[in-house]
Parts: structure tokens; sequence; C-alpha cells
């Protein structure tokens, strides 16, 4: 009686773990077709293998075999159902990784500025006070919650630099500016930062330009040739917003039919008319205190081309791409001490780590033709890095890592299914991709600009068109390729 009674709870137990083993299989699978990144070879491979494992075990698991073979195959079995299990939650952080990258509010930071000397340390001082700020999309916003706090008097500007001589000239009491603009004038400004002091902070909430899905699925990026902006934005920490000076502006003529790559940079500073505005010219960089929107526009109009989709980064991000990747090899011309690095750059090749290929990207000034370089530079760093993961043995080694590092800390906007789609492309083909590069150029002078107004005269870069064309003819020629 009682060896009946064991029998029954043996098989029990047997049906309770066949029933854990389908089930956590079942899940696994649904999350694998779900993100839809392993081509179907694999998938179909990995499903027949795992089938006659699976009926191998089970076989010796209900036949008359001894009763260690039994325990064996449970214990086995149980062991590729937590496998499942883990696979399932890498899987599915896989799918909330790619999510994340499209965000659906942006957060701007303002802050409230007022002269160093003047007396003024909280937003409370300045009750009844004058305080002035730019008349734009953002007015109403920041009225809402200083309004929350004080009562003041309100002064609108229509240029920025406007707002800046209205504190530095004592005309009024505090000034209100977004993080990007005051990126700008400490840059332009070198006294800005001693002549003045923040006292209050404050973010504001706005939804997200980033077009929805469906506006996108019109374009197949593993069939079709496309156009990606990279655009790195002077920025530090975890938060990648779609605003803030775009120091890096390179384009990524991407056509999957012959595997060719062409990056085009142009200079932070190049002289250009910023897409909706009239009247002065101004540097590229500033595009994107606007908003990501503003800089594709800019660009699209400059090389007369459609952009189909950006991807905006900033300094962290490329920290932690090359650290998690294991370093990338760069081939410098010539040997320098960067001027935002720990260590120096031997001529000839070096291994870099995350901190010294963001500083080598950045260096400008140890070179005669300056901001030229430093976009050649930012050539030589994205190719590395796109040389690095595209070989299989890094992609395939290095994915959990490369997920986990990264999660958060880029944005945008191609669509979930054209991210995965072009990972499965890549595993599945493993292309060799020909990657080429181009810089336009230009010279250098000072003149004023849209963002700093008719008073402040900054460096800019006068293009040069005879490159600008050259440009244009190369991006058509790599997106007609057949």
């Amino acid at each position: 009686m009682k060896k009946e009674k064991k029998q029954r709870l043996f098989l029990i137990f047997k049906i309770l773990v066949t029933i854990f083993l389908l089930c956590s299989f079942g899940v696994f699978i649904y999350q694998v077709l779900k993100l839809n990144v392993v081509p179907t070879k694999y998938l179909v491979g990995g499903c027949i293998g795992i089938g006659l494992f699976f009926l191998l075990f089970l076989y010796l698991l209900y036949s008359k075999k001894s009763i260690v073979i039994k325990i064996i195959s449970i214990v086995l079995l149980l062991l590729c159902s937590t496998g499942f299990l883990y696979g399932t939650k890498y899987i599915v952080n896989t799918y909330n990784f790619i999510e994340n990258t499209k965000a659906e509010y942006d957060t701007l930071s303002y802050s409230i500025l007022v002269l160093s000397d003047s007396g003024y340390n909280s937003i409370d001082d300045l009750k009844d006070k004058n305080i002035l700020y730019l008349n734009n999309d953002y007015k109403e916003e920041i009225k809402t919650e200083l309004n929350k706090k004080i009562t003041y008097k309100e002064n609108l500007k229509e240029e920025f630099g406007s707002v800046i001589d209205g504190l530095l000239n004592g005309e009024n009491d505090a000034i209100v500016l977004e993080e990007s603009y005051i990126t700008i004038v400490k840059d332009e400004m070198d006294d800005f930062e001693s002549r003045t002091k923040v006292i209050y902070t404050f973010d504001v909430r706005e939804k997200s330009h980033i077009e929805n899905e469906e506006q996108k699925e019109n374009i197949t990026i593993t069939m079709e040739p496309f156009i990606l902006y990279i655009s790195g934005i002077d920025q530090w920490g975890n938060r990648v917003s779609t605003r803030g000076r775009s120091d890096v502006n390179q384009l990524a003529v991407v056509n999957p039919k012959t595997n060719h790559i062409l990056l085009v940079n142009t200079p932070r500073d190049y002289y250009v008319q910023l897409a909706g505005t009239t009247g002065l010219r101004d540097k590229l960089t500033h595009a994107g205190i606007y908003g990501v929107e503003k800089s594709i526009k800019t660009l699209e109009n400059l090389y007369d081309i459609d952009i189909s989709h950006y991807l905006r980064v900033n300094f962290n991000t490329v920290v932690q791409v090359v650290d998690v990747i294991g370093g990338i090899d760069i081939n410098s011309d010539q040997a320098f001490k960067p001027r935002h690095g720990k260590e120096y750059v031997v001529k000839g090749w070096n291994h870099f780590d995350g901190a010294m290929a963001l500083a080598y990207a950045r260096e400008r000034y140890a070179y005669k033709t300056g901001d030229h370089h430093r976009g050649a530079n930012q050539q030589q760093v994205i190719t590395a890095i796109l040389e690095k993961v595209t070989k299989s043995s890094v992609l395939i080694s290095k994915y959990n890592s490369i997920l986990s590092t990264l999660n958060g800390s880029f944005n945008t906007d191609m669509s979930t299914s054209e991210i995965t789609s072009f990972i499965k492309y890549q595993l599945d083909k493993m292309p060799s991709w020909k990657i080429d590069t181009f810089a336009v150029t230009g010279s250098g002078s000072m003149d004023y600009t849209y963002s700093m107004g008719s008073k402040y005269k900054l460096y800019v870069m006068e293009p040069n068109m005879n490159t600008v064309n050259t440009a244009k003819a190369k991006i058509n020629e790599v997106l007609n390729e057949k």
C-alpha cells in the first residue's frame, strides 16, 4: 500500500514537472516571437533541438527505467525550465530596453539667475521683483511655476541676448533660462558664471515630439537605404534630452542592400540658416537647443535630403558603450595630451577606454585645423564602435552587458519593430559593413547669431559650399547603390 502511494505521489510529481517545463517553454517561445530578433533559421533549429531533448528525457522519465535515471531526468528538466524562465526575463529586459529609447516625455531644466552681488539668495527674495524670460513656447509653464512661489513683475524679450543684457545691465532683478541657454552663454561669455548665481531650479515636462510608429513603418531599414542623424549633446548624467547643444552632428547614410555606410560630419560651428527662421544665421550646434527636430530640418535643408531617423546620445553614453565592449582601437595621426583626458595619445595605434575615447572625440585644441580634425576623430570613434559591435563574437558575448549598461542612456525615434528587425538582420546575415567617411569644411570668422542676437559676435564657420555639394553627391551615390 505504501509503495502504491509513493508511486502515485511520484507520478503526480512527474506530471507537475512536465507541466512546469511546458509552461516555462511556452512563455519563453512567446517572448522570443514577440521580440522578433531571432532569425528564423536559428529559431526553427533551436525548437527542433530542444524538442528532441525534451522527448528523450520525458521518455526516460515515464519509461520503466531505474529510479536513478528518472531522478537525473527530473533534475535536468527542472534546470531546463529554470533556464527558460531566466531566458524569458532576459528577453523581457531586451524589449524594455528598446522601449526605453523612446521617452514619452522630455524634461527641460530651468534656473533663476541673479547677479552674484545682488543680495538675492532664494526665490522668496524676488517677491514683487522684475523677472525676465524669453517670450517663447514655455513662458506659460514658467509663469505657472513662479506663481506657485511668489508674486512678481513679468518682463518678456524676444532675443536671448536681450535677456542676458536685461540682467547684466541691472534693468531686471532676475532672469529665467533653460539649461541649454545657460550652457551657451557660459561658453561664449567668460565672466558670466562669476557675475551670476543660480538661486532656484525647476523642471518642465513636455510631450515628446517623436513620431509614432505607424508613421515610420513605410521605411524598411533592413531593405531600403536610409539616413540616420547621430547627435551628441554636451550633457552628462543618465538623462538624454531631446534639447541641448549638439556638439556631434554625424549623418549615417546606410544602404543595407550593399552593406555600405557613409558618415558625413558637419562641424558644430557651421554658420547655417536654422530651419523655420529668417534673418541671422546661427551655429549648427545651437539648433539643438530648440529640439532635435530643428537640427534635423536644418541639416535636411543644407544637404537637400530626407533624414529618416535620429539617435541622440550624451557624453555618458559614449563612455559607457566603449567600456562595455572592452574598449576600442584608434590610429591617431599625432601625439598629444587631450584637454579632457588623463592620458597621452600616442601617434599610431591606441587602445582607449570610454573616458579616453570621449576625450579623443572632443579634442580640437591640439590640432591646427581645430573643429575639422575633431569631426574626423568623432568619425573614427563611431567607426571603431560600429566595427566592434557588429562582430558576431562581441554582439553575442557582450549582449547582456550592453543591454544593462545602456538602458535608458540614449533616445531615438526608430520604432521598436525597426530596431528589432535590424538586430535580427545583423544576427542572421552577419554582414561585413564597409564604412566610409567625409567631412564638409569651412573658414572661421566672427558674426552675429540668431540665438545670441545682434549684439554679441561669436565664432562661426562659414561653409565651403564646394564640400557641401560634394557631400550631397556622395550621399546620393550611397542611397542609390544597388
